[in-house]
């Protein structure tokens, strides 16, 4: 695993920097499909802060961490992230999601007796420009997508929760998220969701320049998986349905797949 130890705005000693990454390294015993990790240290006041952000293959790990000196702060955030690894590990161990590249389907049926079909999409986090790439690779109108963060600056320990979907709409494209403080507080009410315009100003098919602008209201309902379907079912005009599904407390996106309705859900 490639270990990158920075300060902001102090300091380091060659010490301090060595100690860390020692601390890190370790962390490969319990899951040895780490990639890289970026450790940032910072003092807020009389807090001694140690924050990393751990890439590995198709997951990542964040963790945050205060204490009296940064040496104890390092300690208490490597105890934050073996727990954290190990209990994705075990969680993964018992029911496994897709690999990279695969999609895992599950045929259930809804409480009104509906024929569903569950459509795992890939847990590897990416950020919202990929995922728009990989929408227009797909030569689809909508993306559910696990969403990554690039820098080490949120107060955040997050798995699963931070799925986001991109669709598009009456010849526009959006995309609604919820933001990484809500989740951490378990707020999923409406109002708590946060909706972009994507303005495409360069569709480059490599680096393609898109504004993200933020609007006031949010069009995705909460909705239970039966009531999805009723709503898709009442409208003619449209093919697919994102929704926040009130039951498992994720976005879904629903869609008819011949006879049987599939949903695309989040990877566990």
């Amino acid at each position: 695993m490639n270990i990158r130890v920075t300060g902001r705005h102090i300091n380091m000693s060659d010490r301090l920097k060595e100690y860390a990454t020692i601390k890190l390294e370790k962390l490969e015993t319990y899951f040895n499909q780490l990639i890289d990790a970026h450790v940032v240290m910072y003092i807020e006041k009389l807090d001694h802060i140690s924050e990393v952000i751990i890439n590995g293959d198709g997951v990542q790990f964040h963790g945050r961490e205060k204490a009296e000196n940064l040496y104890s702060s390092i300690d208490q955030l490597f105890e934050k992230m073996e727990k954290q690894i190990v209990r994705y590990k075990e969680k993964h161990s018992m029911h496994k999601g897709p690999a990279r590249g695969e999609i895992n389907f599950f045929d259930v049926i809804g409480a009104e007796g509906h024929s569903i079909r569950l459509s795992q999409v890939s847990n590897k986090p990416i950020d919202k420009v990929e995922a728009y790439l990989q929408m227009k690779v797909d030569d689809k109108d909508f993306i559910l997508f696990k969403k990554g963060i690039s820098s080490v600056d949120s107060d955040m320990d997050y798995l699963n929760k931070n799925y986001a979907v991109i669709y598009k709409i009456n010849g526009t494209v959006k995309m609604t998220e919820i933001p990484f403080d809500k989740i951490r507080d378990h707020k999923f009410d409406e109002d708590h969701f946060v909706e972009y315009d994507l303005e495409v100003i360069d569709d480059s098919p490599v680096q393609p320049n898109i504004s993200f602008n933020k609007k006031h209201d949010c069009e995705i309902k909460k909705l239970s998986v039966d009531e999805a379907i009723k709503e898709i079912e009442s409208n003619n005009t449209i093919d697919f349905l994102p929704f926040f599904n009130i039951e498992s407390q994720y976005f879904n996106v629903i869609y008819k797949s011949g006879s049987m309705y599939e949903i695309a859900v989040p990877a566990f």
